[in-house]
């Protein structure tokens, strides 16, 4: 019953993610969970900017951002450094933003990349850490470590305003521009302008957008990190991996989504066992009776665990190996609303 999509709804109850009070992205965010209706709206106006067709067009800059991004870092490096992955990828993903629209004429994101990507480790390092009681929080409030993390914060929401406000007159002057993603984070926060929302509402709602965009792309960048891992770990999957690397058609992203079907497969598997959310929440939309009698009665919050649902043995065979072989038929085999990776 709990597959029946039909039963559920989205939620707006779920308050701000904040660090100490100081706000990190809210409810209003086009990637959270919110408002059903404007969920929709801005839904409707940001998933075009994701579609494989646009990125097909914009690989080339991406590409060159990317790789601008590895080179400077590996200029850093001496022999025997040890590389954190996880800080390597996250840097690289800041980078990658200005190639989204973030760098202005100036290189404003990129060439900041290392500071964007300390402050994003930070908040996700300490957010999870104030809930853990009061002495804990007590003792984070003279840490060094933290105080610097909420200076970086503001920081970092100076540097989205003042983005924000170049876009905006930018938008205004020029209209929306399709490879832009502010443009369309733009867009989607002024459809939603009602009598009962000011100005200053749609501009806090734009820098969620904003923030949430920076905390995502870290999101991806773990991902990666945690997708070699297991590459690397498995010799089997690492020699299918290079082999069909090395044969590759690599002309254009169209060509290497059509060759790399091994890869797809690996990526599937990893984001089964290492989701990017943990859970997702909804609300019934009415009364409800389960398989086992339980009854939710209508406006109830459901939280689901991704990480349980994707190792259940009741949905997946051998659920803890890493076999990317189960995806060979695509989703075909694999029961509905038991895999929601992100």
């Amino acid at each position: 019953m709990l597959t029946e999509i039909t039963i559920f709804s989205k939620t707006d109850a779920i308050p701000n993610r904040t660090l100490f009070g100081q706000r990190v992205t809210g409810t209003s965010s086009f990637l959270t969970v919110m408002d059903g209706q404007q969920w929709a709206i801005k839904r409707k106006v940001m998933s075009p900017y994701f579609t494989k067709i646009h990125l097909t067009d914009m690989y080339g800059k991406c590409h060159d951002y990317v790789k601008r991004s590895i080179q400077s870092q590996i200029a850093e490096l001496n022999p025997g450094d040890h590389v954190d992955t996880v800080w390597f990828y996250g840097e690289t993903f800041q980078f990658f933003l200005g190639a989204l629209g973030f760098d202005l004429d100036c290189n404003f994101v990129s060439d900041n990349a290392k500071f964007h990507n300390r402050a994003i480790q930070g908040l996700l390092t300490y957010m999870p850490v104030q809930f853990g009681g009061f002495m804990t929080m007590t003792k984070m409030r003279f840490d060094p470590e933290v105080n610097d993390v909420l200076v970086h914060l503001i920081k970092l929401r100076n540097i989205c305003q003042h983005i924000l406000n170049v876009k905006m007159r930018e938008y205004d002057r020029e209209g929306p521009k399709p490879d832009d993603i502010i443009h369309h984070v733009i867009t989607a926060n002024r459809m939603m302008k009602s009598p009962k929302t000011t100005d200053d509402q749609i501009n806090t709602f734009m820098m969620d957008d904003m923030i949430t965009i920076f905390l995502v792309i870290d999101n991806m960048a773990k991902t990666l990190a945690t997708l070699f891992v297991r590459i690397i770990r498995d010799e089997r999957v690492y020699k299918k991996v290079t082999e069909e690397v090395r044969k590759c058609n690599t002309s254009s992203l169209l060509s290497m989504d059509k060759s790399l079907k091994y890869i797809e497969m690996v990526i599937l598997e990893t984001l089964r066992l290492h989701p990017t959310l943990m859970r997702g929440i909804r609300v019934t939309k009415q009364d409800t009776v389960l398989s086992n009698g339980l009854k939710i009665p209508k406006r109830h919050l459901i939280f689901f665990g991704q990480l349980v649902l994707h190792k259940h043995p009741k949905y997946w065979e051998n659920p803890l190996e890493f076999r990317p072989e189960r995806w060979e038929n695509g989703s075909k085999d694999i029961t509905p609303f038991t895999y929601l990776p992100s």
